[in-house]
């Protein structure tokens, strides 16, 4: 969170090699830990059967003892709630009830959708029926209900074979046209900058077309689909096209382009009694894309897909290396924002062949990676001081390759296993320097430290295994090992202006590093109305470092250093919980989770040229000995549901972690005596939060449709030096609220309004002694809309939208106000 509050805990850089398909969708593991490579190739993965029980059938309405005629009878339901998500355009999930050829094709997640002659299997009757949770058709608030008598039509319909008319046995081959021209206004009072930063889009008037898509039959099977946004005012564009062939190939390209923007205000201090100081400078970074693709998927041959991707960011961006301001020289405090300037380039080059075979699936992935990225970041107020001016320069470029290869195979009833292996090789080049100057001429300019020559090369090889064996007696297992090794070596040629005098140096650093994955995962189905779990992941690491410098200044000091240490990390992590629903209208899912993570250090060399009375060996990283993180966390939910027009949830979550360091005894240098260290074990950190949350559904009429969820969350970090004035402890609560209410006047008329609000204190009163660095701030959001459907294939859109945003920690600079007013046309042809 970008306010201190509860922190979202990040997984390890994860792949799965690999997914497959069943007709018992499975539920996924963990995954396991893979590669660092940066554009996460997938591997292979592990997953548990569905846990969704049967639907009770004998709560159908009856089939209707009647003839059921498409025309009369079906076409009518069809139009009214079906065809908006699965008519001709745009189809949620791929199903299309517009035809019969497509409806008995199913969409993406099933194909037994309409099962001519048995509405009982039929599962479009099971989600109309609303008897699958959160499968209900049409979903809340989009529509209403079917009534019992609706549903007995379309069973009798599916019972007596789901015949359509002459004509609507097969999609119909016709130019499909939309579009969505929209305009919009936008006033802001206030931090312009903070709203842009927030809205990711500027004030002002904004016309362009919101969305536009043509689908233009070619010959008898293939069809070209034209698909994008233009935004003119907010450089937001997006243009993609598609000709593809059923069981023949495909090609497809497009290019997309947005613009993020940044906030240039500073922090604030209070005993300065002067505003935030700001860049007075437009940050915006633009981030776009290019891209082509051809494939070929012919039947019984491998798929092939190659591709070709241009990625580039520019701009200017925030940083939070703020520089020293004041207006008191003596006591200057970090509160002037520093941005830099970014030139990104990356060139993509991809092979993907899938193909399957004797019942295995096989995957061979090929990525080649071509990166450019230069910078030049300005920061006033560097060297402690106030009036200087630090501009730094720095390029790096790199070539990655890497491959992988995944197999999977269900090798019977009750195992089914995949593998994978990944290579990564990369090799770049870097350079930096370093320019100080002044805003006052009593500050001159100067030369810092430089390097022309930064090398870098690293590979990586990853294997993978999983397997899945059951169920047997409502007893699932699932496990996984993966296996990592990665060598990085660096070398840099550096030049050092502040020895002094000026000089030229070396720096070159290795390391090692072998990792092994395991995980495991139980699942039990058996016991009535409850569903067991338990799961365990294993981490073992060994990592050897080595750190080599030298400057060439005639002079032997603590900066000609070696290093030379071992790391070893071991990662034992459980999870246990269950899932208890002895009633249809609740359900209890508690769960516990503990993780320990301990990395000891052995550090076989640390050694420097220093001079007596200072003894060789920084002592730093070196004299750590040992880290040891261990969390635990509790979550508790609960799902009421009382009645079929209102559902309730609940949730609290738990959060401890402690962080404890062990380190070797040490001294610091001082006069007339040295300053002694004991060493030993400490509690470096400390962190606990507490996350409650509420969610409440009502649908008290079928038109009417109300969500609200609110959420609440406590936490406080602690350091070793909790009781110094200089770094104080970081504690504080967020709240959130999100409301949404939707309204269907009429079959034509729609309304809708939403409410969000968010708070965070985490205010810091060190003013005397550092910097406060918490933050205060309240944001409100309101939103009303009105929907309505002017003819069968043009919808009109109005709405208004007001955000309110107050920030006390920055005495109001980043406060502001805005309205907004939006219209919009959706226009589809035919």
């Amino acid at each position: 969170m970008p306010h201190g509050g509860a922190r979202l805990k990040r997984e390890p850089n994860s792949a799965l090699l690999g997914r497959r398909k069943r007709e018992q969708q499975m539920t996924s593991l963990k995954p396991i830990r893979s590669s660092p490579a940066v554009f996460g190739l997938l591997f292979l993965g592990v997953a548990l059967p569905s846990l969704a029980a049967d639907v009770e059938e004998n709560k159908l309405p009856p089939s209707a003892k009647v003839q059921a005629d498409f025309e009369r009878d079906v076409k009518p339901i069809f139009e009214k709630t079906c065809f908006r998500c699965h008519g001709p355009e745009k189809p949620k999930s791929h199903f299309r009830l517009d035809n019969r050829e497509s409806a008995l094709k199913g969409g993406e997640n099933n194909h037994d959708d309409i099962v001519p002659g048995d509405s009982m299997k039929s599962k479009l009757i099971h989600y109309v029926t609303r008897l699958v949770e959160d499968m209900e058709m049409p979903p809340p608030g989009k529509g209403e209900p079917l009534t019992p008598e609706q549903i007995s039509l379309l069973r009798a319909w599916i019972d007596q074979g789901a015949k359509w008319p002459a004509g609507a046995e097969t999609v119909q081959r016709e130019t499909q046209f939309s579009i969505a021209p929209t305009a919009q206004w936008v006033t802001v009072s206030g931090n312009k900058q903070k709203f842009r930063e927030d809205a990711w889009q500027k004030e002002g008037f904004t016309a362009g077309y919101e969305h536009f898509e043509m689908r233009q039959p070619v010959g008898q099977e293939a069809e070209l689909q034209v698909e994008g946004r233009a935004l003119f005012d907010q450089n937001d564009h997006r243009v993609s096209l598609t000709l593809s062939q059923p069981d023949f190939g495909f090609v497809r390209g497009g290019y997309g382009v947005y613009r993020k923007y940044f906030n240039d205000t500073g922090g604030y201090y209070a005993p300065f009694n002067q505003s935030s100081p700001a860049l007075e400078r437009n940050l915006f970074l633009d981030n776009g894309k290019a891209w082509f693709e051809a494939g070929l998927t012919l039947p019984d041959w491998p798929k092939l897909v190659m591709g070709y991707e241009y990625q580039f960011k520019k701009g200017d961006e925030s940083t939070l290396q703020w520089g020293q301001y004041s207006n008191d020289p003596t006591a200057p405090r970090a509160t002037y924002p520093g941005y830099k300037v970014i030139d990104e380039h990356t060139h993509v080059l991809k092979l993907e062949v899938t193909h399957e075979l004797r019942g295995y699936s096989l995957e061979d992935n090929f990525r080649a990676e071509f990166y450019d990225l230069s910078t030049t970041r300005i920061n006033r107020g560097d060297l402690f001081t106030p009036d200087a001016v630090g501009q730094y320069t720095e390029g790096y470029s790199h070539f990655q390759a890497a491959n992988s290869f995944r197999l999977e195979k269900q090798l019977s009833d009750w195992l089914f296993v995949s593998g994978g292996y990944l290579y990564t090789h990369l090799e770049g080049a870097g350079s930096f320097n370093q320019v100080f100057s002044s805003v006052s001429s009593s500050f001159p300019t100067f030369v810092g430290d430089t390097s022309d020559r930064i090398s870098l090369k690293q590979q990586s090889h990853t294997i993978n295994f999983n397997a899945m064996l059951g169920p047997w007696e409502g007893l699932t297992l699932a496990s996984g090992f993966q296996s990592e090794w990665t060598r990085r070596e660096g070398l840099t040629d550096l030049f050092v202006q502040s020895s002094p005098p000026p000089a030229p140096g070396e720096q070159n650093s290795n390391e090692d590093r072998t990792a092994l994955d395991e995980n495991v995962a139980l699942r039990y189905t058996k016991i009535p109305f409850t569903v067991l779990y338990a799961e365990a992941r294993l981490e073992q690491e060994w990592t050897d470092y080595y750190d080599h410098q030298f400057l060439d200044d005639g002079s032997d000091d603590s900066r000609d250093f070696t290093r030379d240490s071992n790391a070893k990390a071991n990662l034992k992590e459980y999870r246990a919980g269950f899932t208890v629903s002895p009633w249809t209208r609740v359900s209890f899912e508690p769960s516990y989770k503990h993780s320990d993570h301990r990395t000891d250090y052995n550090n076989k060399v640390d050694t420097d040229l220093s001079q007596p009375p200072f003894v060789p060996g920084d002592g730093y990283p070196a004299f750590f000995r040992s880290r040891d993180v261990t969390t635990d966390e509790v979550d508790v939910k609960l799902v009421l549901r009382p009645s079929s027009w209102l559902k309730a949830t609940l949730q609290y979550q738990l959060l401890a972690t402690d962080y404890r360091t062990t380190t070797d005894s040490s001294f610091l240098p001082g006069f007339p005596t040295n300053i002694f260290y004991p060493g030993g074990e400490l509690l470096a950190g400390n962190y606990d939060a507490h996350v409650y949350s509420a969610n409440v559904t009502l649908t008290p009429w079928r038109r009417l449709y109300l969500s609200t969820t609110f959420s609440c969350s406590q936490s406080r970090i602690l350091t070793g030096a909790n009781n110094g004035a200089t770094v104080v402890p970081y504690r504080g609560d967020i709240y959130s609220v999100l409301s949404s209410a939707s309204l269907a006047l009429n079959n034509k008329t729609d309304l809708r309004a939403g409410y969000t609000f968010s708070r965070a204190d985490y205010r810091q009163h060190n003013e005397v002694a550092g910097l406060p660095l918490g933050i205060f701030y309240e944001r409100h959001g309101l939103m009303a809309g009105l929907t309505r459907r002017l003819l069968k294939n043009m919808t009109g859109t109005l709405q208004y939208v007001f955000f309110y945003y107050n920030e006390p920690t920055s005495n109001g600079a980043n406060n502001y106000r805005a309205h907004a007013v939006l219209a919009s046309l959706n226009v589809a042809l035919p």
